[in-house]
């Protein structure tokens, strides 16, 4: 176990998720940015981030819901696979990388929504 460091979990990922890997860490750069660059706008704005964050919260709760609704079907398992408490929380933890997803995107979206909103008004 002393050899278990980032770079080791990198290659780990790399030989498990193949290309799949990239496409989830482009993704999670550009959320990233998108959520940096709403915070911003709506600072600027001078316009509270509660509504975007609700609207993120409850989106991703649902869309992570659904999700885990899906994971049977998504993993390419039985209705079956929910047999114990432990099988329902690793779906809800692989459910929520998708709902995190949609949270951040929608978060994105809102955030940038308000704050163009929030100059309109001032500048009128």
């Amino acid at each position: 176990m002393s050899d278990f460091n980032p770079v080791t979990l990198f290659f780990i990922l790399s030989e498990s998720m193949g290309g799949w890997l990239w496409l989830l860490l482009v993704a999670a750069v550009l959320l990233l940015g998108g959520i940096v660059l709403g915070f911003s706008r709506l600072r600027r704005a001078g316009r509270p981030a509660r509504r975007p964050l609700m609207a993120a919260a409850i989106m991703g709760t649902l869309a992570t819901i659904v999700f885990t609704i899906l994971m049977p079907a998504w993993t390419l398992a039985g209705i079956d696979a929910f047999a114990s408490g432990l099988d329902v929380a690793i779906a809800i933890l692989l459910a929520l990388v998708p709902g995190v997803m949609i949270a951040a995107l929608v978060f994105t979206m809102a955030s940038l929504r308000c704050a163009s909103r929030g100059l309109r008004t001032q500048t009128a």
